[in-house]
């Protein structure tokens, strides 16, 4: 029972994952720009957040409404990362995709930037919390094993789907670049970010 809670957990956020967000970007970009190992740093770092943000999903709707203030601050922080990240995009250097050898300091930097975009996503702990209360109509979650098991199945299926964002970029990577010959990749990457940060900046002040 707790093995299938596992798959279905993996399956929901496998397909929760799929929408273009700041951590995908970012595991696109340093993809094509670096290398795939280099994605798959982005990947694992920014797949750590779901394991937190289930976590804390399985406190109960008490906690998110005494906690409230947390999310509206995600949603207020996340403005200024995006345009920053936007901002530090834009005068990147192009990088050409065939570095193979990524050095440790590297791996942490990657790491840190996958795990910082993750823990900002203000939209985690609601997805997580919902996703909670729909699942345990159909299993229940009150044992150690089969909490393991739902927060466990968070970070995998969202380290799975990331890392075929890597594989897929890596694959078609030479594709991608003749599509985008006349753009700079991280120019329209900045364009993403502050055009993310505009959108979060209307929804969360108006």
């Amino acid at each position: 029972m707790d093995f299938a809670l596992f798959l279905l957990v993996v399956l929901v956020s496998f397909v929760g994952s799929i929408q273009i967000g700041a951590v995908s970007l970012a595991v696109i970009q340093t993809t094509l720009n670096r290398s795939r190992s280099a994605g798959v740093w982005v990947a694992l770092g920014g797949s750590i957040p779901e394991f937190i943000f289930s976590f804390i999903a399985l406190k109960g709707l008490l906690f998110l409404q005494q906690n409230q203030m947390i999310i509206d601050w995600l949603n207020l922080l996340i403005i200024p990362i995006f345009l920053l990240l936007g901002l530090y995009n834009f005068f990147q250097k192009e990088g050409n995709g065939d570095e193979e050898a990524v050095i440790e300091t590297s791996k942490n930097f990657d790491f840190a930037k996958g795990f910082s975009l993750g823990m900002l996503n203000p939209q985690l702990l609601p997805f997580w919390f919902f996703s909670l209360v729909y699942i345990s109509k159909y299993f229940s979650i009150n044992t150690l094993s089969a909490k393991y098991a739902f927060v466990l199945g968070t970070g995998v299926g969202a380290f799975g789907i990331l890392v075929v964002f890597a594989q897929l970029t890596h694959l078609y990577h030479l594709r991608i670049r003749k599509i985008l010959k006349n753009y700079s990749i991280n120019r329209l990457m900045a364009f993403v970010f502050i055009s993310l940060a505009l959108i979060q900046a209307i929804k969360f002040f108006i």
